[in-house]
């Protein structure tokens, strides 16, 4: 199953409905050159894409509406999902609506579902969803790039009616195309790791990996004892005795932080690598230095590492990471003035050849940068501190 494209209307954090397309929606020169991945002959995949802004500017909630999608229709009741934060503040009056366009063997499907607050009190939300849809049509029936989202005129194949016996109402109708087709969609979502650092996946990891990390480390081999759950740690360094460690939790004191991230991070991307899923990374530098951020987007970049399509979903403060990127389609720039908007790059700046690093930090695209008024104020603060 891939996702095509995801449209958020009425949440509360955002000024305006929340469009995310995962496909090109500039021209497709060259697939291969380009690094893409081709679902139809009319349907190409980004394999990377990247959300950046300043503090504050939104990203972090992007990445959460994402994520909050990817568990609704993997069956998750939306009252058990973590990332139901974005719900948090409606009314029962406000209804928020997802568009989800995802496709899977021969066919495109829409699915459309709106979720309400029916809370009793004012201490805990109870979300249910209140009106569903599903669409589906053949991908063969696509012959433009237009028509991929078209589905009007087209009768729904399921239909939420309310009275269903067997299906609790947090839980999206999607749960019977997914046992009947098999499917579901794999994802890893590391956002709420963005400021913990230990090794949160325990097994022996390749040493390639490992050597790539940190050239000085020779081996390191985790012994599991799966009755009483301990765990035993070999960390040898080269020319160095080896060190026998307890606690995943010590390994802070031997390695570094960029090391102990680089471990979960690409330990990660090869299981989603393996079954062309997602990888949903909130500041991809944090703990990392430049190349190694830039050698995790060229993984999914490269057809010959990346053969199934998985998609890698980033956010940065770092416009360097954004000349990774050949197209302007696959880049959003993020932004909050009281209410988050996020817009497509492609949609701004029209050539592909211009560095975008340069562009973002030019200060062109408005609000990807401090203001003025705000350095010298904070500039004369420090000055009174002085005194």
């Amino acid at each position: 199953m891939k996702i095509l494209k995801i449209v958020a209307k009425n949440l509360k954090l955002f000024s305006n409905s929340l469009e995310i397309d995962f496909t090109t929606t500039q021209r497709v020169r060259n697939d291969k050159s380009e690094m893409l991945y081709k679902i139809s002959p009319q349907i190409y995949q980004n394999n990377a894409i990247a959300f950046i802004g300043i503090n504050a500017s939104g990203k972090t909630s992007t990445l959460k509406v994402i994520s909050f999608i990817m568990q609704m229709i993997n069956n998750e009741p939306i009252n058990k999902i973590d990332n139901n934060i974005i719900l948090n503040n409606l009314t029962k009056e406000d209804k928020v609506v997802f568009d989800i366009y995802f496709a899977h063997l021969n066919s495109i499907y829409k699915l459309e579902t709106t979720i309400q607050n029916k809370s009793v009190d004012e201490v805990e939300n109870k979300f249910i969803i209140t009106n569903e849809k599903l669409w589906q049509k053949s991908i063969k029936s696509i012959k433009t790039k237009k028509s991929i989202f078209d589905f009007i005129n087209l009768e729904p194949i399921q239909q939420r009616k309310g009275n269903e016996e067997f299906l609790p109402d947090d839980v999206s109708i999607m749960i019977s195309l997914n046992k009947k087709n098999n499917t579901t969609i794999y994802f890893q979502d590391l956002i709420n790791w963005t400021n913990v650092n230990f090794i949160r996946i325990l097994g022996d990891f390749p040493q390639e990996l490992i050597t790539f990390l940190d050239h000085s480390i020779e081996s390191l081999y985790f012994n599991i004892n799966k009755e009483d759950k301990d765990v035993e740690i070999q960390l040898k360094f080269k020319n160095k005795e080896e060190i026998l460690i307890n606690s995943p939790f010590e390994l802070e004191n031997y390695l570094s932080s960029g090391t102990i991230k680089g471990i979960n991070v690409f330990i990660n991307t090869m299981m989603v690598l393996e079954k062309g899923g997602y990888l949903i990374i909130d500041e991809i530098e944090n703990h990392f230095n430049k190349e190694l951020a830039s050698t995790l987007i060229r993984f999914f970049m490269n057809h010959k590492v990346n053969k199934k399509g998985a998609v890698i979903l980033l956010s940065t403060h770092y416009p360097e990471l954004l000349d990774e990127f050949e197209r302007n389609d696959n880049i959003y720039i993020t932004k909050n003035y009281g209410e988050i908007s996020v817009e497509n790059l492609s949609k701004i700046l029209k050539r592909n050849d211009i560095k975008k690093s340069e562009v973002y930090q030019s200060g062109y695209l408005e609000g990807t940068t401090p203001s003025y008024e705000s350095f010298i104020k904070f500039k004369k603060a420090l000055i009174r501190f002085g005194e």
